[in-house]
């Protein structure tokens, strides 16, 4: 993995731990079926932030893949690619 993989990855966990207010030190394996917080209402709002952080939108049809750091960092690559 590159480093701005590393970094993209890490910004997300960041903003993962902020929004569903987890602990400093989140699961490595972080993800939603894994995290009670991450409710229907939270993963919404972990897309919105998404989209006003880096200035992308998802289709509806993507947000069930946002499930973790790697799945949302590969979604925004490939959006911020384009």
């Amino acid at each position: 993995m590159t480093r701005a993989a590393e970094a993209l990855e890490g910004e997300i966990r960041d903003l993962l731990v902020m929004i569903l207010k987890l602990p400093e030190s989140p699961p490595a394996d972080l993800v939603r079926g894994g995290v009670p917080q991450w409710d229907s209402l939270k993963h919404m709002e972990v897309v919105f932030a998404l989209e006003d952080r880096y200035g992308v939108r998802f289709d509806e049809s993507e947000f069930a893949a946002l499930d973790s750091p790697v799945a949302i960092a590969k979604a925004l690559r490939k959006h911020l690619a384009a």
